[in-house]
């Protein structure tokens, strides 16, 4: 018995988990592609810029690349939740009282990591759709006819620019739209402020000593009714991409059809 418990375990440590190697080589391959990416515009800007200022041009480049690698990094990894004690001043007589703390505070910490994820995701996409635009502006409104800047005129040189700059944005505004991630840094902080008004209502019931059987009966309804709404957004948003995309499906057969 002993054999075979001390093999199974064996078998288990030699069992290779695929899914955590996947997600660190991508992680890696994405930090390798931004730093050739900005070996090849630093180059650019170094070669075809003659100008002293290319130098900064770089120096701008290079904290852009920090930038977006530390994002990325951060929206790769998720924050574990740390060791949650009880507060000195909540001291309950119920362990159902306990454990419904314990409860809503990992709940906490859980929907408020998240709602920092996708604020994260929110911030960096109104900043940088706000940035791009003023850049693309800037570009489009200077008129340096006789100004070159490597082997094109600076009209040419803007038109492409700004070209470049609005796909970025057209993009990136699609993809936002589609994952509609500012909803769910919302709802993440609905959540949040729900739980906590219940955990607060919760300390400080026990602290007035009115805390019974019947009332922790009340607050674990409620804990469930906030855990349900949460639950009904999200089925409500996987239906709504299926039917999004069994429309699609039936309008590019009557497509090809006709």
């Amino acid at each position: 018995m002993d054999n075979s418990s001390t093999e199974s375990e064996v078998i288990k440590s030699k069992i290779i988990d695929w899914h955590k190697i996947s997600r660190k080589v991508i992680l890696v391959c994405k930090l390798i592609a931004i730093i050739f990416m900005l070996c090849i515009i630093a180059t650019f800007t170094i070669t075809f810029s003659e100008t002293v200022y290319s130098y900064y041009l770089v120096g701008v480049e290079i904290c852009i690349t920090v930038i977006l690698c530390f994002s990325i990094v951060r929206m790769s990894t998720f924050k574990p939740t740390g060791k949650i004690k009880l507060p000195e001043h909540f001291k309950p007589t119920l362990k159902d009282a306990e454990l419904l703390w314990f409860n809503i505070t990992y709940d906490i910490n859980r929907y408020e990591e998240g709602s920092s994820y996708y604020f994260n995701g929110v911030r960096t996409y109104k900043y940088s759709t706000i940035i791009l635009s003023g850049v693309s502006t800037i570009v489009l409104g200077l008129d340096l006819k006789d100004f070159k800047v490597g082997f094109m005129d600076y009209p040419t040189f803007s038109k492409n620019t700004a070209l470049i700059i609005g796909a970025i944005i057209t993009v990136s505004t699609s993809l936002f739209t589609y994952w509609n991630i500012e909803k769910y840094w919302l709802i993440n902080k609905t959540i949040v402020n729900k739980l906590r008004a219940l955990r607060d209502d919760l300390e400080m019931t026990s602290s007035a000593g009115i805390l019974d059987t019947a009332s922790i009966q009340k607050k674990v309804e409620k804990y469930n009714e906030i855990k349900e709404t949460f639950n009904k957004y999200w089925e409500g948003a996987l239906s709504e991409r299926s039917s999004q995309s069994s429309g699609q499906t039936s309008n590019t057969n009557n497509g090809t059809s006709n």
